[in-house]
């Protein structure tokens, strides 16, 4: 799942090689968290992190090439199952950061990538508010069904 080379200087999106999961996760790993304890607590970045080094989901990182190399601005846990017609969905799991402002416009980049792997589309579950981050996505209707044992 190797994207095109991103940009040296600037704010670029950067899929992480599976072997480089681990170098990488200590800076993620704090964006994804809050992301986990937003949701509906169906998932912990412990779990994010086994599924990212173990190749069944990708992380990818936003970077800022202007400043070291430990900043991350933000971070992002993918998968990609196969749909009920066979294709492949690019299914944002997790994803946090900060400044938005400063990596919004990655995410076409994001979505390149996703078509590049061979993704027909693109789903996310997130709060409200993400419509207006996310133009041009469509909210559909689901229900959540929890029982607690």
């Amino acid at each position: 799942m190797n994207a095109p080379t991103p940009r040296l200087t600037g704010i670029a999106l950067v899929p992480v090689p599976t072997e480089h999961v681990a170098t990488l996760w200590p800076q993620a790993e704090g964006h994804l968290r809050r992301a986990c304890e937003r949701s509906v607590g169906d998932m912990s970045p412990e779990s994010l992190f086994l599924d990212c080094a173990a190749g069944t989901s990708a992380l990818v990182v936003i970077v800022d090439g202007s400043t070291q190399p430990s900043t991350i601005p933000a971070a992002a846990v993918v998968h990609f199952p196969r749909q009920a017609d066979g294709s492949l969905a690019c299914e944002l799991r997790a994803a946090g950061g900060r400044a938005l402002a400063l990596w919004q416009h990655v995410i076409p980049e994001f979505e390149a990538w996703a078509r590049h792997v061979g993704a027909a589309s693109v789903r996310l579950c997130g709060r409200r508010g993400w419509e207006r981050v996310f133009p041009g996505y469509r909210a559909r209707l689901l229900v959540s069904l929890v029982k607690e044992l």
